[in-house]
């Protein structure tokens, strides 16, 4: 498996991926990763919501017109946004959305926290989303029409089933040594998350069980590869209240042990702060640091050290 460029069995996760048939819990999708991956044991850790793309262009019967919005407007235009409205402008034509689910499904590979696989396949359905051309407010370029300030919108009528689509496949343990021979800067939080894992009490509970990692491959401008990592908490059910901005001692050491246990692993209340989870734990981390500089005793040495690092430099995604 590679970092940068699409594991090995790339091409063969993906007709296996666009085979499957979105069910909820996914069994049979992960089944089959799993069976292409034999020496895995992918499991659902994550699914992000609430994100779409551009779709393509339907009739107003729902007909389809286009499978890529922007291809079809250049090449239906010639660069003339105007002249394709005239054309086009009484046709009843739809732009339409994918709405997008990605999901990202992981397996531990070794002892060290980034000895993990993570496949991410998106699960996408069409959706009509606005009318193509709106004669009230005519474009003055292609980007208007594939992109528009005021779309007119249309009601979200689905177009065929859902479908799921391979994302990307990743092999954390060589993302993590990329990041660190490469001495860039955007890797640096991600290098210093992982080493906090490490040095903390929430190294006895795997990474990829609490965290999956939206990677971003890319090259700069000078043509080098870059990556980027941002955790992602894996935690999605209900939190105990923060404290009072005065709590301190017996009450604040009640919240960490409540807040850890309903998280399910130790210092996920400093973890859930410095990914971005939680920002508003800042002061509470404030407050904890306060406490065991004086004469409170409830965080292990190893985590002192951690919260006395971050109080020093402080991070955040």
């Amino acid at each position: 498996m590679s970092i940068l460029a699409p594991m090995g069995q790339f091409s063969e996760l993906q007709a296996v991926v666009a085979r499957a048939r979105p069910i909820p819990g996914h069994g049979p999708l992960i089944q089959a990763l799993n069976a292409t991956l034999a020496d895995m044991d992918l499991k659902l850790a994550y699914s992000r919501t609430g994100w779409h793309r551009p779709g393509g262009v339907v009739d107003a019967h729902g007909n389809r017109v286009a499978e890529n919005l922007s291809e079809w407007l250049q090449r239906e235009s010639d660069g003339d946004a105007m002249g394709l409205l005239v054309r086009y402008e009484d046709s009843g034509l739809l732009a339409t959305k994918l709405c997008g689910i990605t999901h990202y499904f992981t397996a531990k590979t070794g002892s060290e926290p980034c000895d993990f696989v993570q496949v991410e396949v998106d699960e996408l359905r069409e959706v009509t989303d606005r009318s193509l051309f709106d004669p009230s407010n005519p474009p003055d370029s292609i980007e208007e029409l594939i992109d528009p300030v005021v779309p007119l919108k249309v009601d979200p009528t689905p177009l065929g089933s859902a479908s799921y689509q391979l994302r990307q496949a990743w092999n954390i343990a060589e993302a993590h040594q990329c990041m660190a021979t490469s001495n860039y800067a955007d890797s640096l939080l991600a290098l210093r998350f992982v080493a906090d894992w490490q040095a903390s009490s929430a190294a006895g509970r795997a990474l990829c069980s609490a965290f999956v990692l939206r990677l971003l491959d890319y090259k700069d401008r000078f043509g080098e590869k870059r990556l980027q990592a941002t955790p992602l908490s894996t935690h999605v059910r209900a939190l105990p209240p923060f404290p009072g901005g005065t709590d301190r001692g017996l009450d604040l050491a009640r919240f960490l042990t409540a807040f850890d246990r309903a998280v399910g692993y130790p210092m996920a209340w400093y973890f859930h702060l410095v990914s971005g989870a939680q920002p508003a734990l800042k002061g509470v981390a404030h407050a904890v640091y306060e406490d065991v500089s004086r004469v409170y005793d409830y965080l292990p040495e190893r985590d002192i050290a951690v919260l006395k690092s971050w109080i020093a430099d402080p991070y955040m995604f």
